[in-house]
Formats: structure tokens, C-alpha cells, sequence
């Protein structure tokens, strides 16, 4: 695994491949967590079990755009501030990864930001109504992520990816942007599935 510096430098220089905004689109934050170790990992939330969509899932923060959202980088930002109470200033904007869509067919934008793991601890105050807790996703864990086959017909994505780590199961869209992410920075070429099958 390359060292943060490295890392930061590659994701900045990345050019995403975009798609068409869909009748309602969505953005999540990847947002890369640093220490003196220089250590990093990637902030996964799990999903609060009286959500409508994605109940109990493990997924990067964000969100659908709102109409007052003046891009989909604002949405990102504004909703890792809704759900875990991170300013827009406390990090620093690195770049964007390729458009996904959803289970639903809405265009997903992940953008990739970084800041201090220790003053990451010290800000973030989970929305109760939408995050049961934080998962820490270990950078070098991204080799581990695997195609589960098993998981094709419900995710309708091929490959289907998928982590696990004790009672921590990722899977789905979220697994499929980790894997994108692996390939940049570890320069692979994994299949996406970026979209799922009809």
C-alpha cells in the first residue's frame, strides 16, 4: 500500500468518468482519516434500522441531492455535516471518483476528502436518526474485498463485491466504489459493475 502522501497525490490527479445526472442523483463523501502513523482509513457509517432505503447497511456518508444543494459536491458536504457533524472546514477536498448508479437507478458521485483522524474523533457527533455507529474501514483491507457470486441476484451487480469483518458487512454499491477506489490507488483493474443488470 502506497503512503498517504502518495495516495492523495494519485486520487487528486484522478479524472473520473461522469454520467448524466438521473432524475433524483446522490453524492456520498469518502472521506480518508490520517494519523501520525499515517495510518489511514476510510469512514463507513451503519445505517439506522427505521431508515427507508439501504435500513442497516454500511455505507460512506451522503445522501440525495436537495433542490437548495447548488452542485453534488454540496450535497456531500452538507450531508457529512448532517450526519456526523463534520464542518465543511475542518477537511480538505482531494478530488472525485467515477459515477456509480444505485439500486434504484439514481446517479451516485463519491467524492474523496481527507483530514486528521484525532480531530475527526473529536467533531463528529452521530445523527441518531440516521447512524447506529462508525465503522473505521482499514485502507490496506481494500485487497480483501472479494466477488461474492452468491450476491448477484440481489445486488444485480456483477461482480457483486464483499467485505467482511466480524459483525461488519459491506457490500453493494458501497463494496463496488471501495473496489474503483483499490484500483486507483493500488493501480488495478478489478470489473466495477457500475451499474446493476436489469
Amino acid at each position: 500500500m502506497p503512503d498517504i502522501k502518495l495516495i492523495l497525490e494519485t486520487l487528486a490527479q484522478y479524472r473520473p468518468v461522469m454520467i448524466d445526472p438521473t432524475p433524483e442523483s446522490a453524492a456520498v463523501m469518502i472521506l480518508l482519516l490520517s494519523n501520525e502513523d499515517q495510518a489511514c482509513e476510510i469512514v463507513l457509517t451503519e445505517r439506522s434500522a427505521k431508515l427507508p432505503t439501504y435500513a442497516g447497511d454500511y455505507s460512506f456518508p451522503g445522501g440525495i441531492r436537495d433542490f437548495a444543494d447548488t452542485n453534488l459536491y454540496a450535497t456531500a458536504v452538507r450531508e457529512i455535516q448532517e450526519e456526523l457533524n463534520i464542518p465543511p472546514d475542518s477537511f480538505q477536498h482531494i478530488g472525485q471518483l467515477d459515477d456509480f448508479l444505485d439500486k434504484y437507478g439514481r446517479l451516485v458521485r463519491p467524492f474523496v476528502a481527507t483530514m486528521n483522524k484525532e480531530n475527526f474523533e473529536k467533531l463528529c457527533k452521530t445523527s441518531h436518526d440516521e447512524i447506529e455507529r462508525i465503522y473505521y474501514f482499514a485502507l490496506p483491507d481494500l485487497v480483501k474485498i472479494q466477488d461474492n457470486p452468491m450476491l448477484r441476484h440481489i445486488t444485480r451487480r456483477s461482480p457483486a463485491y464483499s467485505f467482511r469483518e466480524g459483525d461488519v458487512f459491506v457490500w453493494g454499491l458501497t463494496a463496488a466504489i471501495l473496489v474503483h477506489l483499490s484500483n486507483i490507488i493500488n493501480h488495478e483493474n478489478k470489473s466495477l459493475g457500475k451499474k446493476p443488470t436489469e
